[in-house]
Order: structure tokens, then sequence, then C-alpha cells
């Protein structure tokens, strides 16, 4: 008797209600042995009733105990074990009814209680099937015990049990209807939100901005990737913000006393990144958890110096083009009114200053022609180490410049990393050379060049760090650096830097001034790695991450 179709009880759910269901019989089966053979049983009448009673108790113990075991090796179908084993239940508790007074005697209910069962686990034909059997059986047990006809009474008693095995089979299909329909609709939802969560911890995760849950105590109880590198990597054990960034500690401590986000930037001493750090509370996790995100000042200043330089680089284009041809004409006529013998001292040194200035008005306009059409950046894979040590020999051989004064500072074995070489050698160059322009102390001495490379950021970039030993640059004129036309030469362009820095970001590699104690002015390319090259980068290293503990 399989139960099956669109409305039966699935699987699990009839293998969940069998257990429940074992354990009823296991406890009803000592019940119905104990009173089978009392001495309640011995005044039955006539004597067969005994036999019967205590051969159907016997029956029920060994039922119950053979489902079980059946039950409990999945060997048959739950469906078919279910159906099996109520229609024994429904027969042999029908035969003890009989022993003990049929209908009077009050262990209907056990029958009701199987029809329920049914309703509950089997498809609704089944389970009216089960109880229009019980409503005839309850009539023909009438009848055997008045040996006919039953009376009125009997009748009416058996009628409304049938009415009630009846209804009960209905009531508890639909209740297991229903169950079932919420049971599915429950099952979507947390597939749904299971989805959701994973979808949520992958946006987080793959944030730009750092995320950190904290605690009361200070202690971190999730974090996301970004704000783990932003952290300095630290490990997966240290939980405590004090000791991984005691300034960002602090912060969050000023906040929680005054209720206000501070909009001045914070210096990560770990990762020597400026921050913006965010607080808020978060109630649901509880009354002193907070949620803070920390934003890259040098991700959001760069996407604002992108849109800058795209409508720059357009309109001085244009001004360059309109600018070029009479600086050309005017520049002719300086050479041919230089080479005319009529004209005396005083004129040709006009001359050579219009000359002079014009060369220099062509050099910006050059700068500029070449910032407006410069070619995207081919990345590839380069050794820096190995690129390094070329580009500061053609360094040296060029200005005829010695080790002392240009130096380079590599790790030993070779690193890879994604430039476009050629665009990142032009940029290295300009610095260098603004390196010897405006490091000197005096015009005698040659200033001393280093060139750095370090990795950075739990080894995902390296830093590429151009030194000098001059005085470096004042604090109120950093802002302004890369700016165009910003120059502190007399006979400089000021579109060095800011070329620069367009070939570094042509190359997804952030070009920054950094103040390093005892030293002069120091520029910093963060050159990006290869995943497959960078040690804590992956999917398999983000599992080390810090999550929210349970």
């Amino acid at each position: 008797m399989k139960s099956s179709g669109p409305l039966a009880a699935d699987e699990d759910i009839i293998r969940r209600a069998l257990h429940y269901l074992n354990g009823f019989r296991l406890f009803l089966a000592p019940i119905l042995l104990g009173l089978s053979f009392s001495p309640i049983a011995e005044d039955l009448s006539p004597a067969y009733k005994i036999f019967l009673a205590q051969a159907s108790s016997l029956t029920y113990a060994g039922a119950a105990l053979l489902f079980l075991i059946f039950h409990l090796r999945r060997k048959v179908e739950p469906s078919d074990l279910a159906g099996f084993s109520l229609a024994t239940d429904l027969i042999v508790i029908s035969l003890i009814l009989h022993c003990f007074g049929g209908i009077e005697s009050g262990l209907v209910i056990l029958l009701l209680f199987s029809i329920g069962i049914a309703g509950l686990l089997l498809t609704l034909r089944t389970a009216l099937l089960f109880a229009s059997l019980v409503a005839i059986g309850l009539v023909l047990d009438g009848m055997v015990a008045a040996g006919g006809l039953p009376s009125g009474s009997v009748a009416v008693q058996a009628g409304l049990y049938g009415l009630a095995a009846f209804g009960t089979a209905l009531g508890c299909w639909l209740l297991g209807r229903w169950g079932r329909e919420y049971q599915l609709l429950a099952e979507r939802r947390g597939v749904d939100l299971a989805s959701l969560e994973q979808i949520n911890e992958l946006i987080i995760h793959r944030m730009r901005s750092g995320v950190l849950v904290v605690d009361g105590e200070g202690r971190i109880r999730q974090t996301n990737e970004a704000a783990w590198y932003l952290l300095g990597n630290p490990p997966v054990s240290e939980r405590n913000l004090k000791v991984i960034a005691p300034a960002l500690a602090e912060r969050l401590e000023n906040w929680r006393k005054t209720g206000k986000n501070q909009d001045e930037g914070l210096l990560l001493q770990a990762t020597q990144v400026a921050i913006v750090p965010r607080m808020m509370s978060m109630p649901g996790l509880n009354s002193e958890a907070t949620l803070m995100f920390l934003e890259d000042t040098s991700v959001v200043s760069r996407r604002a110096r992108d849109l800058a330089q795209a409508s720059l680089a357009r309109l001085s284009a244009s001004i360059a083009h309109e600018i070029r041809n009479p600086l050309g004409a005017l520049s002719h006529a300086a050479q041919l009114l230089n080479e005319s013998e009529d004209l005396n001292k005083p004129d040709r040194k006009l001359v050579s200053m219009i000359l002079n200035h014009s060369s220099r008005m062509n050099d910006i306009v050059e700068n500029v022609l070449k910032l407006s059409r410069r070619e995207r950046a081919r990345v590839e894979p380069v050794n820096v180490v190995t690129w390094a040590r070329k580009l500061v020999n053609e360094f040296r051989r060029y200005h005829k410049l010695s080790e002392e004064h240009v130096r380079l500072q590599v790790p030993s074995a070779g690193i890879i990393v994604l430039i476009d070489p050629g665009q990142i050698t032009q940029a290295v160059w300009n610095l260098m050379e603004n390196a010897l322009k405006h490091a000197r102390h005096e015009e005698t001495r040659t200033p001393v060049i280093t060139i750095r490379i370090s990795p950075i950021r739990g080894n995902r970039e390296m830093a590429l760090d151009v030194l000098d030993d001059g005085p470096g640059i004042p604090l109120e004129k950093r802002s302004q650096i890369f700016e165009p036309f910003f120059t502190t030469h007399k006979q400089g362009s000021g579109l060095g830097l800011y070329l620069a820095r367009g070939l570094c970001d042509a190359n997804q590699a952030p070009l920054e001034y950094v103040q390093v104690p005892n030293a002069g002015a120091c520029f910093r390319i963060l050159l990006r790695r290869p995943e497959t090259e960078t040690p804590n980068a992956g999917r398999d290293n983000r599992k080390t991450v810090p999550t929210l503990s349970k």
C-alpha cells in the first residue's frame, strides 16, 4: 500500500513520524499485554475472547518490534512501511477492542489515533479507506455482540464513531497538507535566505572598503578581506583592536563617548594607509557592538582625480593645439631675426630670450599633448628586480652618476608585478630627474637618490619608493605637488609629477607622496602582483580571515 501522490507527505516527514509512531507502539504494547494477561481478561466471555485478546496483544507487540527493525534498517520505503504498519494497527486494535467490550470499552480512541496518523502521512484516499473500514468494523462488532441488528444506542454510537473516523481522517489530512505547504514554503525561504546570505557575504568580502564588527570589549568579531589587509594581516588568533590598531581603537572610544564620526583621516601604522573610519551601532547583535567602515582615502581621491584628469586632458589638448601654430611662427620668426647681421648686442639678447621661452613653451605643449594622447597601458608580468636594475644602470650612464649617488635596494629573489614597463619606466625616470633637480642643497653637491622595492599590504603589492636626501617638500605644498602647472622650480613646467601620476594610474599603480623620517622626499608607486604569486591572496587564504564567532 504505497502512499504516493502530490498530497502525500514526503519520505523525510514519514520517516520522522515513524520514529514517534514506533515509540508509541512500544509504549502501548506492554499495556495491552498486561491487560490481556491480567485477571480482568479472565472474566471475558465467551472464552475465545481471552485467547483472541492475548494473541492480538502478542501480535501487536511483535509487530511493533518488527516494524521498528524495518524502520531502522531502512530497507523498506517509508510510505509503504507507514501504510502496512497503520493497517496492522487498525486490525489488531479492532480485535482487542472486540474482546474488551467493543464500542462501550472506550478503546475506540486508539483507532481514531491511527486514522489521524494515516491522514497526516498518507493520501486522502487511503485515510478515508481506513476510516470506512473502521466504521464498518464498529457496526459489525455491534451486530456480533447483539447476535443480529444492534440496539439503537449501539447503532448511534457506531454511527458517531464512524463520522468521527471520517472527520478525523479529513481533518488530519488537511492539517498535514497545510503543514507540508508551510514546510515547502519555509524550505524555499530558507534556500533564498541562504543564497542571499552567501551573496551578501561575497559582496562584503569583495568590498574595497574595510568592514569590521567590534564588540563592547574592543574585540573584533567579524572582518572582511579589505579590512584585514588594511590592518596589516593580523594573526587570526589576535582579536584585540587595541593591539592590532591602537589609533583606530582610540577613535572608536571617542565615537562611543560623543556619538559623532570624525572626518579627519587616520594613518594605520601597520600598512601606512590613510583611512577615514565610519562607525554605527549594531543593536541586532548586542547593545555594544559597533559596525565600522574603513574608507581608504587614496581610493576616493584617485576616483576624483581620474575624473578631473580626463576633463583637464581634453581641455588642455584643445588649448595646446591652438597655441602650437602661433608659437611655431613666433619661434621661426625669432630664428630668422637672430640670423640678421644688423642686430646689435642688446637686441640679440632679447631675441635669445624669445627663443628660450619659445622652446620652454613648446616643451609644455608637447607634455600636454602627450597627456591627452597617452596610449592605454599594456600590462604584462614583469620581474621588477631585473627591471629596476636595468633602469638604474641606464639612469647612471645617462647622467654620468656613480653607484653612490644612485642606489638600489631590492629583494634578492625575483618578484613578478603587473605593469606596462615602458610607461612605468617613464614615470620613475621623471621622478628620479625631479629628485636631481629639486634635492640639491647647493649647486656643487649631487643628491643621493635611492630606489627601494619592498612588499606592502600583506605582500599583495610591492612598494617602489624613489627617495632623495634633499630637504623634502614643505607640508603646506604637499597637497599641490600633483596638480598640473604647479612647480617650485624656476625652469619647471609643473607637469612632471602630474604626467608621472597619470602614467601610474593607467597601470593601476597609485603614485603617492610618503613622509619618511630622517629622509628627504619619497614618492611611492604601489605595484600589483598576480594573485598566483601573492602568498596572502587567493581563495584558500580567505578562509583564515576572522569571521563572526558563534
